[in-house]
């Protein structure tokens, strides 16, 4: 390939340019789901051992006379570590991909539903059906938001006499907790201190090891060194991961809730903490942890600094009155969005069908998915085949459950707790066959725009947009490839007819029950697809028009 370098970054050896609809022109950065060019501005002399990872991965360097390029792979939203080293040379560089289909907002409002609203309305809908899970606490948007404010402030900057991470961090530095680990080296026998016996017969194999049939000469040999690599090191890496986590997603819902100083704050405060991150190196020589329970150390109760992570990692992952019990939320939610997506959709159809069963005067049966206590409730979602919830007309006797859902398994156990699924409503009444809606929300999907081509809908947002610089020139209107074009997105193909062959399927071979209805939420817009079959529109910053539809889809079968 021979492309002409475009200008790039003055502070960056690292430039991206399209591989497609303008081949070799710059572009910002990948976009999801497509493949791009990584430029790579090293001078001649220097081109040596260059080395380009993505997230560990290595991507193949090639140089083609005065280029020097590499080609991005296809990948999802997230964030993404780029890392390029030659001649002694590290750049590193943290590259964010946004959904194609999604806005900013959209993302926002799915973390700030799935972690507040959704849980709460459920719950809250549960108790009215007569579920007693327990009283729920007052619910107050702006109120909740302060309370992570001060929350957050508190475990990073400290407070009440109480040492937050930017005090911690240096100390760590300083005074950071090693253990000795174990390592195989390859000796010459002379030099042996604690051969590792088991490891002879790969001595042996070595060509040219053997000098006679009694002596090599190389062995493996046993060394220890410190490492960083210790329990207490990764609870720290833990806590500081959970925490920028969670700044994050609090400075994108700040910015429509709350007043700006505050906001403003909360900026100050997460560029001090990103800086006091970078300055512990100790943290780069740990892995990401995967901590799937805590222990007890003596080293975090005898280590104040240790201690105060042990504390302040407690006290962050506190459950709150109403939760949703899902990891994904808490651990870079940008690179989990297509599963929280489905996710969000499953639990507003939840919603939606509790809001519909009380209108109608169901009470709840059972609430699978909906576990509570003395101090918290929590919501979490199994594939188990167990209905989600279960609620019962005491005038009718009708049964309508909530149950987990894939065209593949239908509504057996779903194995796989992380496995994108639907949902089913299923309605059963005395005498007649079990009635099934289907609800399938889908991240992935299709368009009929052509690489290159431009639609009347984009022009007519294109002319917009310079009418509003005309009139305002201090704001700068930018348009999301997400918000564009709706029009032109379409479910799979192969998604349409996995759902029409599972309909003809249970309506031949099951005489007891039948589909009466199915609907793909994805992010375009509303689509009759087939009879019974049709698409609806699901955009988190648009739930309420999701939930509205929902329910009017239910009305008409439940009413």
């Amino acid at each position: 390939m021979v492309f002409k370098p475009m200008e790039s970054p003055p502070s960056s050896s690292i430039w991206f340019y399209d591989l497609h609809d303008r081949p070799g022109a710059a572009i910002p950065g990948p976009v999801e789901a497509r493949n791009c060019g990584i430029g790579i501005e090293v001078p001649a002399e220097r081109r040596f051992n260059i080395s380009l990872k993505v997230g560990g991965a290595p991507l193949p360097v090639l140089e083609n006379g005065a280029s020097v390029y590499s080609e991005w792979p296809p990948c999802g939203p997230g964030h993404y570590e780029l890392l390029l080293e030659f001649d002694n040379v590290r750049e590193q560089r943290t590259i964010t991909i946004m959904p194609r289909n999604f806005a900013e907002s959209d993302l926002a409002s799915l973390i700030h539903d799935l972690t507040n609203a959704l849980p709460y309305a459920i719950a809250s809908q549960l108790n009215q059906c007569g579920a007693q899970l327990g009283a729920l606490p007052a619910q107050d948007q702006v109120s909740a938001l302060e309370n992570e404010y001060f929350k957050l402030r508190g475990a990073i900057a400290g407070a009440n006499n109480k040492l937050g991470m930017l005090q911690i961090l240096p100390i760590l530095q300083r005074e950071c907790h090693q253990v000795l680990s174990t390592k195989l080296e390859l000796r010459s026998v002379n030099k042996l201190r604690r051969p590792d016996i088991s490891k002879l017969p790969q001595a042996i194999s070595i060509p040219g090891n053997v000098v006679t049939s009694q002596k090599l000469y190389q062995m493996f040999d046993v060394t220890v060194h410190r490492s960083y690599e210790a329990y207490e090191n990764r609870l720290v890496k833990a806590y500081v991961i959970a925490l920028r986590s969670r700044v994050a997603r609090l400075q994108a819902e700040l910015k429509s809730f709350a007043p700006s100083a505050m906001a403003t704050d909360l900026d100050t405060l997460a560029n001090e903490f990103h800086l006091a991150y970078m300055r512990a190196g100790f943290l780069r020589e740990v892995k990401n942890p995967s901590l799937s329970s805590l222990r007890i150390t003596m080293v975090l109760l005898k280590n104040p600094a240790y201690r105060a992570v042990l504390e302040g990692y407690l006290a962050l992952n506190s459950t709150a009155s109403v939760a949703l019990d899902e990891p994904a939320l808490y651990t870079l939610p940008l690179n989990h969005f297509p599963y929280l997506y489905q996710r969000w959709v499953n639990l507003k159809v939840l919603s939606a069908l509790l809001q519909v069963g009380l209108e109608s005067g169901f009470r709840c049966v059972s609430h699978h998915w909906v576990k509570s206590n003395q101090k918290s409730i929590s919501i979490q979602v199994m594939n188990d085949g167990h209905p989600a919830v279960q609620l019962s007309c005491p005038t009718t006797g009708r049964l309508v459950s909530f149950v987990p859902w894939s065209a593949t398994g239908g509504t057996e156990n779903i194995s796989g707790q992380n496995l994108l699924m639907g949902a089913a409503v299923t309605i059963e009444t005395h005498g007649k066959p079990v009635s099934i809606l289907l609800f399938d929300p889908k991240y992935w999907v299709d368009s009929r725009k052509t690489d290159g081509e431009t639609s009347d809908a984009e022009k007519t947002n294109a002319e917009k947009t310079k009418a509003k610089k005309a009139q305002a020139k201090k704001t700068t209107a930018k348009s999301d490839d997400a918000s564009q074009n709706l029009s032109s997105l379409e479910p799979h193909q192969e998604d349409i007819d996995r759902i029409l062959r599972y309909r003809d399927t249970v309506k031949s071979s099951d005489r007891t029950s039948e589909i009466h209805y199915a609907a793909i939420l994805y992010p375009g817009q509303t689509k009759q697809i087939a009879v019974g079959l049709e698409a609806l529109p699901a955009h988190p910053s648009d739930g309420d028009d999701l939930g509205e539809i929902v329910c009017a889809v239910l009305r008409r079968y439940l009413a």
